[in-house]
């Protein structure tokens, strides 16, 4: 749970100093945004993601969605549109609050804080459709691998999950540190390897820069988040390119429903 605090803290600062740009950047720098301006990229982005679900799954079910990493909702009241309810979930309390304030009026529109890797207030089967995009990038692969199964089990049968992901851009720097060769003395050496990375990662959170001054990019291979897919019992029906995360590496959407 240490890094999925650590995660929330780190984008409930962003939140509280420009939750905008920090959401959505321009050049890859935080940017500054009107609201206006702001929601209609949303809006954009919900026109489409609703054109391609028609494109791709057309018997999927428009009932229900869940715009996991919704941040204040950018997104979610896009897809208030095309849904009778959209819910929108986020790990950063300052996100969620703000999301509440601007979309007080939206009919179908509730938001939740999540700080697990398990959706544990979500039953299996809940959503039509399960929406993520520009979220995954900033989330530890390690975790990443924990979500993914998650989103996976709250699909409805005959649901469709769409997320994005780049492929490996960035050595993640906690799995180097956990990864680093042992020196020391013999005791170190021989340490169990749960312990040794255990303390490890207690080390590296003492050590590690401050989350909240920067904001961290990491991807997963496609073969690798195929195979993640496949073992949390989803079948992909599409792979679409998606360069949503910038001009570093190649990037896709994976278009998932329950096996």
């Amino acid at each position: 749970m240490a890094w999925q605090r650590r995660l929330g803290w780190a984008w409930d600062r962003l939140g509280r100093d420009n939750a905008l740009g920090a959401i959505l950047t321009k050049d890859g720098r935080v940017a500054e945004w009107t609201l206006e301006e702001f929601l209609a990229t949303g809006r954009a982005d919900a026109d489409k993601f609703a054109a391609d679900l028609q494109r791709i799954a057309p018997s999927a079910r428009r009932e229900s969605l869940l715009d996991f990493g919704c941040g204040v909702g950018r997104v979610t009241r896009g897809l208030a549109a095309h849904f009778r309810t959209v819910v929108g979930m986020d790990v950063a309390r300052s996100m969620i609050e703000r999301a509440r304030e601007l979309h007080a009026g939206c009919p179908g529109c509730s938001f939740v804080i999540n700080r697990s890797t398990r959706l544990r207030t979500i039953a299996d089967g809940r959503f039509d459709v399960v929406y993520c995009r520009l979220v995954l990038q900033h989330i530890r692969p390690v975790l990443v691998r924990q979500y993914i199964p998650e989103l996976v089990r709250v699909l409805a049968p005959g649901g469709v999950l769409m997320f994005q992901l780049p492929e490996v851009i960035a050595v993640d720097p906690v799995q180097a540190f956990e990864d680093a060769p042992v020196t020391g003395g013999f005791v170190k050496k021989n340490l169990p390897r749960p312990i040794l990375i255990a303390w490890r990662r207690l080390k590296y959170l003492a050590v590690a820069p401050d989350p909240g001054a920067r904001m961290d990019m990491f991807g997963i291979n496609r073969p690798d988040v195929e195979a993640i897919v496949a073992q949390a019992g989803g079948r992909l029906i599409a792979v679409t390119p998606d360069d949503g995360h910038g001009e570093i590496g190649r990037g896709f959407g994976y278009w998932v429903t329950p096996s």
